[in-house]
This record gives C-alpha cells, structure tokens and sequence, in this order.
C-alpha cells in the first residue's frame, strides 16, 4: 500500500509541475526560406508576407485559440497547454525581410504527436 502512495504522489507531484512550472523561453533561431521544417517534437512554416498575414491577424488569430496566452512581444510568443494535463507548446512568430516565419514546438518530452505542425498549417489557413 506504501508503494502504491508513493507512486501516485510522484505522479501527481510530476502532473502539477508540468502544470503550474513557468515555461522557460530560449532563444529560437528561425529559417528565413520560404518552406515547412519540420522537426523532433515541432513544425516551422515561413511564407511570404501578405496583407491578410502579418503580426496583427497572426496575434489575434492565436489568441482566439483555446487555452493560448501571449508571454512576450520580441518575437511574438505565445504558450499553448493541452486540455487535460496542461503540456505547454510554445509558438514563437517572427516577420523579417517579406517572411512570416512561425516555430511551434514541445517543451516536455521527444514527440508532439503533430499537434504543433496541425496547429500551424491550421493557423496559416485561416489567414
């Protein structure tokens, strides 16, 4: 019965660091070619500026996502959880030079199961 408790209290204890630990943003170094890249654990999509996609309906567009906060400006940063045990994916967004480059990766673990480049290209179609 004692190892049963203290399995459920690390598991629980490991639940609610993913949960409640503040995600901590490195820097991201983006391509800067038009194309998709993806990656262990997330997806990248740069493509060419137009009017219908730039910061502005890029921002509001990832915040009418569920469960999607902006934590930063320079770059555009956003962290989005899963809706049960609360993974963060942190999406970084970047306009330079004519491109819109946007980077959605894991913070925990080695595979998002897709969810990063589906929330991406999903993003992009919507612009």
């Amino acid at each position: 019965m004692r190892i049963i408790l203290a399995i459920l209290v690390v598991v629980v204890g490991a639940l609610a660091y993913v949960r409640l630990a503040p995600v901590k943003l490195t820097a991201v170094t983006l391509p800067t070619a038009v194309g998709d890249y993806p990656e262990a654990g997330g997806f990248t999509a740069v493509r060419d500026v137009s009017d219908a996609m730039n910061l502005a309906t890029v921002e509001a567009a990832m915040l009418a996502l569920p469960r999607t906060v902006k934590v930063a400006s320079d770059p555009l940063t956003f962290v989005t959880r899963s809706r049960v045990i609360g993974f963060p994916d942190v999406t970084v967004v970047e306009e330079r030079d004519g491109k819109l480059a946007i980077s959605a990766h894991l913070v925990y673990g080695g595979s998002d199961l897709g969810v990063n480049k589906a929330r991406v290209l999903a993003l992009l179609a919507s612009l």
